[in-house]
């Protein structure tokens, strides 16, 4: 797909993001007024995953509408992405844990880019001819939420699984008095190697692996994933590992073929 991780591609502005902006848009398909649909098949169940960018134009987001109103009316079950909390964990540890995911992140993803100031993460001033929005939500996409599977990891099950690992990840003074809505977070933050840890094994292939498992030990044999496009290659290797059989077609033309 187009990059690294999309969930975190304007979460971690690198350098040359910040001296090419309008460049790593393009590149990230963040101007792209079509989404792209690839499948994964096996003898028995066909996944086709629409990748997603947290902000973009809209025309691709009313693109992405109106293929999941096509699939769904198809029978597909969306699979969807979204990093949140479980109902039954308290607020109390569900803010802290959001505190820890944003010391390992350098800021909270609220929203990826203010609309009013057109400034993306509250690092970059866009000043390129596109209208750019954040990513609606699921519902405003059309997703029928009786039917579709929260197919992502809890924030409090992906801290406890890296900190088992790397130890606690430590809150000082400065985030505890931060509030998670303040959009300048100047606390200190962890360590390169610490966050290149966690965006590569947990936000991506620990987060992977679980969406593949829960894909796996569904019933569903026509299956339709919204997920940040970066996550296709990771997916498709963990279905790979689960079944040898799956392999990858690409059809422009699916939705006249069912």
């Amino acid at each position: 797909m187009k990059n690294t991780l999309v969930l975190l591609m304007f979460l971690l502005l690198t350098s040359c993001t910040l001296i090419f902006p309008k460049v790593a848009l393009k590149r990230a398909g963040i101007f792209d007024t079509k989404s792209e649909l690839i499948i994964i098949e096996s003898k028995n169940q066909r996944i086709i995953f629409i990748g997603m960018h947290h902000f973009g134009k809209k025309e691709f987001y009313d693109d992405v509408a109106n293929k999941i109103d096509s699939l769904q009316k198809l029978n597909y079950t969306i699979f969807y992405e979204n990093v949140g909390k479980r109902k039954e964990t308290d607020s109390l540890t569900a803010i802290k844990n959001f505190k820890k995911l944003r010391k390992l992140m350098g800021f909270f993803p609220i929203q990826y880019i203010d609309t009013t100031t057109n400034k993306i993460e509250n690092k970059i001033n866009y000043k390129g001819k596109h209208k750019l929005i954040n990513q609606p939500r699921y519902p405003k996409l059309g997703v029928d939420s009786i039917t579709a599977v929260k197919a992502d990891i809890d924030i409090t099950e992906l801290i406890l699984e890296f900190e088992k690992k790397n130890g606690d990840i430590k809150l000082d003074s400065c985030d505890l008095k931060t509030k998670l809505t303040e959009k300048d977070y100047k606390c200190k933050k962890v360590n390169k190697a610490v966050f290149r840890e966690f965006r590569n094994k947990y936000l991506g292939n620990f987060r992977e692996a679980h969406l593949a498992e829960v894909i796996n030990r569904s019933n569903k044999n026509k299956v339709l994933v919204i997920y940040g496009d970066a996550h296709f290659w990771g997916l498709y290797k963990e279905m790979k590992h689960l079944d040898n059989d799956f392999n990858i077609t690409k059809h422009k033309t699916i939705l006249k073929h069912e």
